[in-house]
């Protein structure tokens, strides 16, 4: 199985509703060592946050599995990132 972090970014609707939605580019998308335990994936994603922050700041994230990258079977329920990050 591989795993992975799915960052997640805010969408603006014109009916003024918003919503949490996958995010873009290369930076959105994590690669996780399957090895590690769900709470070390999970400082491990709280880390590449911490390390982007300063290019692009992310809603929330999600650690994710299945077979193949974007093919998940499981994910977590999205958690909010709180700036400035603190482990």
């Amino acid at each position: 199985m591989r795993y992975w972090v799915q960052y997640m970014t805010r969408a603006v609707w014109p009916a003024g509703s918003t919503e949490l939605i996958d995010g873009c580019g290369d930076r959105a998308v994590y690669i996780l060592d399957g090895r590690n335990t769900q709470e070390t994936m999970r400082d491990d994603a709280l880390k590449f946050a911490q390390r982007m922050e300063h290019f692009k700041r992310f809603e929330a994230f999600r650690i994710c599995k299945g077979p193949r990258l974007f093919h998940e079977t499981k994910s977590t329920k999205p958690e909010t990132l709180n700036y400035p990050i603190h482990i």
